[in-house]
């Protein structure tokens, strides 16, 4: 039987240097070392572009003992974009772009071209092989989820199979789900009696793809994968059992066996992502189907018709997601043959911050805050000093049906969306390619249910160490009351209307009553233009308020690094109205522990930390300290208001089990509103983005 094995090796762009060296130190030093001791052992190895890089500028070396390989015929380097992009996920220009990118490195690095590539994520659209048809690419690895849904039956998934788009043909391996949860994860034994048993039911081949991080990055698998000696025993009964086994790498053996029939797969992913994918309720749902049919014994006839949501589905779980990737688009769409531009866009495509699983992915804030940061570094590029400035679009860019207005000065870029609460989506300082509002809101996830339910951690059964997959992990009585949800997205400007005892604690827990409509509702936009060095805009709403009404006038000025912000309330009907009104901002200081990261009250000089949640009360001006990148918001006022903030704290799941996380501070700015029938009143504000010397990060 041949076994055909690719371990597929990656860190994210924007991931901590420490991480690449821990990461390489732990895993893929020890396991290129193990490889090389095992010259019989043949692989397919895919490295991603940012870890290649990595490792060509500080661990050299390495890279050497890999094209040692390549050249012995023991290592077949696998391509696949660059810089790890969902390949189904981004333009086909960008698609192609990147995967040609990768095989001229390989081919430069390793003196070969590579003739398959790895699927990042296994994420399947059935358009593949019609974008990647010029790049001489033959083949990749899908999971065996992939062929169920496409009909097949467990029996039937071992080996190559075709599938076309217009004409245009790849071959596709599939790699069992269970294999995964194997290795490396149970004893050698275990593997190999597996291995055994399929080798004497008539299977030719088996395939392993998986990642790398699985043999030394995951919990426990350092000491069981590498000290304890997994991968030794591993590889030495692979070779020692060549009588019956042989390991073939993918290439080779694609070019060695024809195609078993052809097949067409439908948009897919591996069978934890198609859960991930779904609304919370929606995957505990899906999970329960699963479990009840594979403890009824009827999973394996009824796994071709069960499936959850598609990659997709993220974009539309997580504004934040949507906006970064539009953003992408838009960019992609202007960014031409500029070579510059085109390397930071797709550096702003790696997958890892536009989705969430088990792993932390969008919840990591450097890994969005990398993001951000080549979006704007492209867009600096595409703009050109000549252009002038400012700048106004008035555009769908998130692509849900309504226009969003974009806003760039010489020195800040903003994002405005009338029709959900008139809010600021986008405030990125240009010079220093910032994006102040990425923020995250506070969302239910499915493994919450675990955190309340108080669910013990799963071990592995019987010998072995768990999976990730397998631990579910157990909250402590800390995380069940960090479980807060807000009902909108924690985008700022927007305009809240409470009853006059409103308070910082009930409205930092979601506790506390909503007396108007205006927060996501829909702004008509009466003015959107550039006058002079100024962009201005213009949007009125009329709303409840209360058991009254409120006409709200809310003007936009941008100029500089300047941000003049101007509102007037009228009371349009019979009864009057008294309230407290509030004005929401949503920014990051992008770290709730580093000192040099602060607010300030210029008046009293009083500091607040970024993990308080308190308020200042009777202030004229209110500004948020960001030390180590240099910069300072501040906010002044025309009249004396409450400044209530606390931190944007989420629960989410990562390798590690759960944990907290900053992502963002909320700031409300809040004052009395008294109004008569036919009243007015008014209120200005103004926010600055200034530089400062930045200090070291801490």
């Amino acid at each position: 039987m041949d076994l055909v094995m690719v371990i597929h090796c990656h860190q994210p762009v924007g991931n901590f240097d420490h991480v690449f060296e821990r990461a390489h130190d732990r895993c893929y030093g020890p396991l290129l070392d193990l490889l090389y001791a095992h010259p019989g052992v043949r692989v397919g190895l895919h490295f991603s572009g940012p870890l290649l890089e990595w490792l060509e500028k500080n661990r050299p070396r390495t890279l050497d003992r890999m094209a040692d390989m390549v050249a012995r015929a023991q290592v077949e380097p696998l391509s696949g974009g660059f810089f790890e992009p969902l390949l189904a996920a981004i333009p086909a220009r960008d698609a192609e772009g990147q995967v040609r990118m990768m095989n001229r490195f390989l081919e430069k690095r390793f003196g070969r071209r590579p003739t398959g590539f790895w699927l990042t994520e296994r994420v399947w659209d059935p358009g593949l092989p019609r974008v990647l048809s010029g790049t001489g690419l033959d083949y990749t690895v899908v999971d065996d989820t992939h062929f169920y849904y496409a009909g097949l039956r467990p029996g039937e998934i071992y080996g190559p199979y075709i599938t076309e788009k217009e004409g245009k043909t790849l071959r596709l391996l599939a790699t069992p789900m269970i294999l995964r949860y194997l290795i490396p994860f149970r004893p050698v034994e275990t593997v190999m009696d597996h291995l055994r048993a399929m080798e004497e039911r008539g299977q030719r081949v088996a395939v392993y793809g998986d990642d790398g991080e699985k043999f030394g990055m995951w919990p426990g698998t350092y000491e069981w994968v590498v000290e304890k000696g997994w991968l030794e025993r591993f590889f030495t009964a692979i070779t020692e059992n060549g009588e019956w086994l042989h390991t073939v790498p993918p290439g080779e053996y694609v070019a060695e066996n024809p195609p078993l029939g052809r097949i067409y797969l439908p948009q897919a992913s591996y069978e934890e992502m198609t859960q991930w994918a779904l609304p919370p309720e929606q995957g505990r749902f899906l999970e329960e189907i699963v479990r009840t049919l594979k403890e009824e014994g009827r999973w394996d006839r009824w796994r071709p018709f069960v499936r959850g949501g598609v990659w997709d589905n993220f974009l539309v779980r997580y504004d934040e997601a949507n906006r970064m990737h539009k953003k992408m688009i838009f960019l992609s769409e202007r960014a031409g043959e500029d070579e510059t531009a085109r390397e930071f866009l797709w550096r702003g495509q790696c997958n890892c911050a536009y989705w969430h699983g088990v792993f932390g992915g969008l919840y990591l804030g450097h890994l969005r805050r990398a993001v951000h940061e080549n979006l704007l570094r492209a867009q600096a590029r595409l703009t050109g000093p000549g252009e002038r400035v400012p700048r106004l679009t008035r555009t769908d860019v998130d692509r849900d049906g309504f226009e969003e207005i974009l806003i760039r000065t010489s020195r800040l870029g903003l994002g405005l969306q009338p029709a959900r609460g008139g809010g600021l989506f986008e405030v990125s300082y240009l010079p220093r390619f910032l994006n102040l509002a990425d923020t995250l809101t506070r969302r239910p996830e499915a493994y919450h249910a675990r955190i309340r339910e108080g669910g013990a951690d799963q071990g592995a059964q019987g010998d072995g160490i768990p999976s990730i997959h397998d631990v579910e992990g157990a909250g402590d009585g800390g995380l069940k009351e960090a479980l807060v949800y807000d009902t909108y997205p924690r985008t700022s400007l927007l305009d809240h209307f409470f009853p006059p005892d409103a308070a910082p604690g009930g409205y930092a827990a979601n506790d506390f009553a909503e007396m108007g409509d205006f927060v996501q509702g829909a702004y008509h936009v009466e003015q959107a233009r550039v006058a002079g060095e100024a962009a201005r805009v213009v949007m009125t709403r009329d709303g409840r308020a209360g058991p009254g009404r409120v006409r709200l006038r809310k003007e936009i000025r941008a100029e500089g690094s300047v941000v003049s912000l101007a509102w007037a309330f009228q009371c349009p009907g019979p009864a009057p109205v008294s309230l407290r009104y509030g004005c929401e901002f949503n920014l990051t200081l992008f770290s709730d522990r580093d000192p040099e990261r602060y607010f300030h009250v210029p008046e009293t000089g009083a500091r607040r930390e970024v993990r308080e949640t308190g308020a200042e009360e009777g202030i004229r001006a209110f500004e948020l300290v960001n030390g180590p990148d240099g910069l300072v918001v501040s906010f002044s006022f025309s009249r004396a208001v409450s400044a209530w903030f606390f931190p944007l704290m989420t629960v989410s799941k990562s390798e590690t089990g759960f944990e907290r996380t900053y992502q963002g501070s909320s700031l409300l700015f809040t004052c009395p509103l008294d109004l008569s029938p036919g009243e007015t009143q008014t209120l200005q504000m103004e926010m600055e983005v200034r530089e400062t010397v930045p200090k070291s990060r801490a």
